[in-house]
């Protein structure tokens, strides 16, 4: 009975995840449709007004037309019809030629109007459905799914309810000592484009993720829920890190907002009771291995994850002898400048890795404080996440 209850509370958190997740990218296109129309109104008005009020010079005008066109173009991006397209517009234009165009504007804007309406109703039915789904599995991700909800529906700012939602929390695991530091670069607020997890798959068996997302600030951070939330949900059907990246990246290739986007992801399955390490790296930059006191570089083992490449990734594999430990971090690290300019790197990380003892979290701070003492401006995200093998009597035996 506790069998069959737990696949059917995985089968309901993933069932959820699908619901809510691509109603609410529906919601989200629909809301940014009507904001790139208005947008263009905006700046229709004022091109309007610059060349025939003010009679601004050909060269005046040109950043005021550059915002027009632009916003006409993601107009006719974002279009699911005919209907939804842009309207035609060259300039210079006559007084007609810009009532022709507001005219048009304002039918686009209803249309938007009845677009983002008729998705928040067909999407009603399903939201009901995932809440109430994610209520029972996790309180915490109806948090970041209400929140988000609320955001795309109310247009309120969301940096309050991310630093709750979405920032990684370090957790007790079996056999492992772990350290953790995450740090956003974006003044004023806690949550940026890097993150980390770790989390137990079963009795025997635990996951850890490190990711740095293009981009900083609360729109990378959305995507850092999206890229955690999504990968566990992908552990409920393989536990296979290659496999699970394969996959992961053909649903951020579907689901990025932007062409440009992209995601280094490093991904790992440690076998509790043995010390077995199988991992997977999107272009991650490296992470290093600590096996008996000596520090080894763990180069990627396939491309980034991104909108423009069909990626297929391989495993690599280690053992943990008791004390030994992973480090994972994202490019702050050692992309980090000091005052003369000269990067830390790769080969850098590994004097202080080989320098640094003691527990996990002892490394991780120890890590930073040597970051911050050589490069006092931090200007990038950084999420350090240090994995100590200190397995647990049971497991072994077990295993």
């Amino acid at each position: 009975m506790t069998l069959l209850l737990v696949i059917g509370l995985t089968a309901a958190f993933a069932y959820a995840v699908r619901l809510s997740y691509y109603g609410a990218v529906n919601i989200k296109d629909a809301f940014a449709y009507q904001s790139s129309v208005v947008a263009a109104q905006r700046d229709s008005e004022l091109l309007e007004v610059e060349q025939f009020d003010r009679r601004a010079s050909t060269i005046e005008l040109e950043p005021y037309e550059t915002l027009l066109s632009t916003d006409l173009l993601r107009v006719d991006s974002l279009a699911e019809s005919e209907g939804e397209r842009a309207p035609r517009f060259s300039f210079p234009a006559t007084r007609q030629t810009y009532e022709t165009l507001t005219s048009d504007l304002e039918n686009r804007e209803k249309s938007g109007a009845d677009r983002f309406t008729a998705t928040v109703n067909a999407n009603a039915h399903s939201r009901d459905i995932s809440n109430a789904l994610f209520a029972l599995v996790a309180l915490l991700f109806v948090v970041v799914v209400g929140r988000l909800r609320q955001t795309v529906e109310e247009g309120r700012s969301i940096v309050e309810r991310l630093q709750f939602a979405f920032i990684s929390r370090r957790r007790e695991l079996p056999g492992v000592d772990l350290g953790s530091v995450l740090i956003s670069s974006t003044r004023g607020s806690n949550v940026g484009g890097d993150t980390y997890d770790a989390f137990t798959l079963d009795r025997t068996h635990a996951m850890f993720l490190v990711a740095d997302v293009s981009g900083k600030g609360i729109d990378a951070a959305v995507d850092t829920a999206l890229i955690k939330y999504t990968i566990r949900t992908l552990f409920s059907v393989a536990r296979d890190p290659a496999d699970i990246l394969t996959r992961f990246s053909g649903i951020y290739g579907a689901s990025a907002e932007s062409a440009g986007n992209f995601v280094v992801v490093f991904l790992a399955v440690l076998d509790l009771g043995t010390g077995a390490v199988t991992y997977a790296s999107a272009g991650h930059e490296p992470a290093w291995s600590i096996l008996g006191g000596r520090v080894s570089t763990l180069e990627p083992s396939g491309p980034i994850v991104s909108t423009e490449l069909e990626a297929i990734f391989e495993n690599r594999s280690l053992r943990l002898a008791p004390g030994d430990a992973l480090v994972i971090a994202t490019d702050g690290l050692t992309e980090s400048r000091d005052p003369r300019g000269n990067l830390l790197g790769a080969a850098g990380v590994v004097v202080w890795l080989s320098e640094i003892d003691g527990v996990a979290q002892a490394r991780a701070d120890a890590i930073v404080r040597r970051l911050r003492k050589r490069s006092p401006q931090i200007t990038d995200d950084l999420a350090v996440l240090v994995v100590r093998y200190v397995p647990d009597a049971s497991l072994v035996a077990a295993g």
